[in-house]
């Protein structure tokens, strides 16, 4: 006995040794593990900071075509929002202040989030050269043989059979025009440059925060409720300077909006009618009337043309801006807000782009017509005018080409995302496979031969353990970050009530103290001799007219108090129901990891257990270390099955080990099916936007003049056919 009991143990001996070799293997292992977790960090940062920079961007642009489509709709650009109430505040006469989100149908987001915290400055100058106020500011050409012109018909009271106060997007177009021929006084807003130059408007993003640390979202100019920002050009510094600014010129918005081509669309009809009554009284000058027509509606015609490209090429531009933004949701798993956002923007933005092309076929249709009654007059004026010269050629050649090639590219990428979609159900279905074969080989350690085992239901509790994990995870982050956001609006409401009521209970001192502090600024500002020495006072004097505003109206100052108090009081209650919900969040999640705990323990660590046969009998017991036949020990398969399964941690179980990754991957997939929902949206869209250019080329509008005598149009019926287009705005 003594002999066998002697053997027993040299093996022993060895599987000490080698046990400890292994030891030093997974140390080894570990530490080259830690130095990629590292560096996959390292990397994820940088990686954040180029997508913050990149959603701040993305936010900037969203707004600046929300204020463009306001101006299409309104005729005007909206007031900023003083008190942060989502509503343009026109009374105030401020220049400065916040994106009026609800006025422009932003609004989904509370105050202080996404579009919501941007800055926007407006041009409120004097007379015309206010942006926000829709007058009749424009009229068409008018000739007529007392030598009347369009100065003469626009500085007069309107009279005869013209319609006064027809208030369409050329207003505004003229508005801009004067703000781009007027140079720039004190008061008006402007950009902090040297010299400081005028604008039409401009948005400001705060970037990640209070860079130079003056308590405010905003650095530099942007911070103070005056009529300036920081230059676009000036460069983010994160110790001092990180703001982005988009400022939109006089002459950035008049190409934007078209209103060249706008004009003239209009104008091109009113000197058709000029030529009618031309002709109807047979003067000589007729030639020279109707010639000018005529180059004018083949200017109407190749401008319309060049309109129709732009349409078509901004309507791809948004469809393919929508897919990225879409394919950046996806990647995130749909936590990428702004990008899941702005996606539904780019898709309604593009979808816009068919009916501009409608309405650009309708104008190159005025237009020929407006030829065709020049030429008309023409004929009558002169009968040897080669009237082959009338008709305006129209090339839409390039709008044609853009809209195919986009044709070609939204069917490859909406091919391209298909495939990823069969990957990633391809790769669903293997994790599955993977998962429920893992789960198979967990059980067959756990039963090492046998068909059942005490232990049995330790596996089936440590599954369900780590599935309730993985669901109050997602739960708690999700909350997590509802709380932080209400959390910043209750701070910044608090900020704005304190400060309103500060004012209020200083009112009289207060308002004193501004008057005094204003006229010393004016003494020194007087004083200055430079433009440089200049530029702080005249910044920190616009702070205090801004305040003597308020201060001087204590039923204004009251009414934004009391505004500032309800919407505190909103945020608070939506900030206390979030940390409701994050208390019970974060309990369940402790109590979720607590029962994973306790249940990868009770199995991982399961020692000597019973093993029982197809008739519930009993078999030999499992053991642990020396084993001698016919016990088996089971430890380390079990072990290295549950490892595989779950991941090597006991606290949590991974995402990516065998268990979750289906869970995981099914949201990857889900998000991949919006992508793919967005991708055949672009790609129905441009093909609309291709089957309508094909439509148009294919059926150019009719030019048809016949030589000889030809009864002229009526003068009322072409005024009514001028005025009306006057009335719609224009054809674009």
């Amino acid at each position: 006995m003594s002999t066998n009991f002697s053997n027993a143990s040299k093996p022993c001996r060895s599987r000490a040794r080698s046990s400890g070799f292994g030891l030093l293997q997974v140390l080894l292992l570990i530490s080259v593990m830690a130095g990629l977790a590292a560096m996959t960090y390292l990397q994820w940062r940088e990686r954040s900071a180029v997508e913050s920079s990149k959603q701040e961007r993305q936010a900037l642009a969203s707004a600046n075509r929300a204020l463009e489509a306001f101006v299409t709709v309104m005729n005007r650009l909206p007031c900023p929002d003083i008190n942060r109430d989502g509503e343009e505040d026109c009374v105030s006469g401020g220049q400065k202040g916040w994106l009026p989100t609800v006025t422009l149908g932003l609004a989904g987001a509370d105050a202080g989030v996404s579009v919501g915290q941007l800055r926007y400055l407006v041009q409120r100058g004097a007379g015309a050269n206010d942006l926000t106020l829709l007058t009749d500011s424009w009229r068409p050409l008018a000739y007529d043989e007392d030598g009347a012109t369009y100065t003469a018909m626009r500085d007069t009271a309107p009279s005869g059979t013209y319609t006064s106060d027809v208030l369409t997007l050329t207003d505004f177009c003229q508005r801009l025009e004067v703000g781009r021929t007027t140079s720039y006084a004190v008061g008006m807003a402007g950009v902090n440059t040297s010299p400081v130059r005028s604008t039409g408007y401009a948005l400001v993003h705060p970037g990640l925060g209070d860079a130079n640390g003056n308590a405010g979202l905003f650095d530099g100019a942007n911070s103070p409720a005056d009529s300036l920002v920081e230059d676009p050009l000036r460069r983010p510094l994160l110790a001092q300077y990180d703001d982005i600014v988009l400022e939109r010129s006089h002459a950035s918005l008049l190409a934007s909006l078209h209103c060249y081509p706008l004009i003239d669309s209009i104008n091109s009809i009113a000197l058709g009618v000029d030529v009618i009554e031309q002709v109807h009284g047979m003067r000589e000058e007729n030639i020279q009337d109707a010639t000018q027509a005529i180059v004018f509606a083949a200017l109407g015609a190749a401008m319309t043309a060049v309109e129709t490209t732009a349409t078509v090429l901004e309507g791809i531009s948004d469809f393919g801006n929508a897919a990225a933004d879409f394919a950046l949701c996806a990647a995130s798993l749909g936590f990428a807000v702004n990008a899941c956002a702005a996606g539904g923007i780019h898709v309604a933005a593009g979808s816009m782009a068919g009916p501009g092309i409608a309405l650009n076929a309708a104008s190159l249709a005025a237009n020929i017509a407006a030829a065709a009654m020049a030429g008309q007059a023409m004929a009558l004026a002169d009968g040897s005018y080669d009237l082959s010269k009338v008709c305006p050629a129209v090339d839409l050649s390039v709008a044609l080409a853009a809209a195919e090639k986009e044709v070609n590219d939204a069917r490859a990428a909406r091919e391209a995302v298909e495939a990823a979609v069969t990957r990633k159900a391809n790769e669903l279905a293997a994790a599955r496979i993977a998962r429920d074969a893992a789960i198979v080989a967990l059980r067959g350690y756990v039963r090492a031969g046998a068909v059942s085992t005490d232990i049995d239901l330790r596996v089936d509790r440590l599954m369900a353990a780590a599935g309730g994990w993985g669901t109050s995870s997602y739960e708690r982050d999700k909350v997590d970050q509802q709380v932080q956001l209400y959390q910043d609006s209750v701070d910044n409401w608090n900020k704005q009530v304190n400060e309103y009521q500060s004012m209020k209970d200083n009112r009289v001192a207060l308002l004193a103290q501004v008057d005094s502090d204003i006229a010393a600024l004016d003494a020194q500002i007087a004083a200055a001799t430079t433009a440089a020495a200049k530029a702080p006072l005249q910044k920190a004097r616009g702070e205090k007219a801004s305040q003597r505003v308020l201060l001087n109206d204590a039923t204004v100052l009251q009414a934004e108090l009391d505004k500032a108090i309800v919407e505190r009081s909103k945020a608070q209650a939506n900030l206390d129901a979030s940390l409701a919900s994050s208390i019970t969040a974060n309990n369940n999640f402790g109590s979720a990891r607590a029962t994973y705990q306790s249940t990868h323990g009770l199995l991982y660590n399961a020692g000597s257990y019973g093993r029982y046969d197809g008739a519930g009998a009993a078999l030999l017991p499992g053991c642990i270390g020396n084993c001698i036949s016919p016990f088996v020990d089971t430890t380390g398969n079990v072990r290295a099955s549950i490892v595989d399964l779950f991941g090597a941690s006991s606290l949590d179980p991974s995402l990516d080990a065998k268990y979750l990754l289906p869970v995981k991957l099914e949201k990857q997939l889900t998000a991949l099916q919006a992508e793919l929902d967005a991708a055949k949206t672009r790609e129905t869209g441009v093909t609309n936007l291709y089957q309508e250019l094909v439509a148009q080329t294919s059926s150019p509008p009719h030019c048809v003049i016949s030589s000889g005598s030809v009864t002229p149009m009526p003068i009322a019926r072409a005024l009514e056919i001028l005025l009306r287009s006057d009335q719609k705005g224009g054809m674009r």
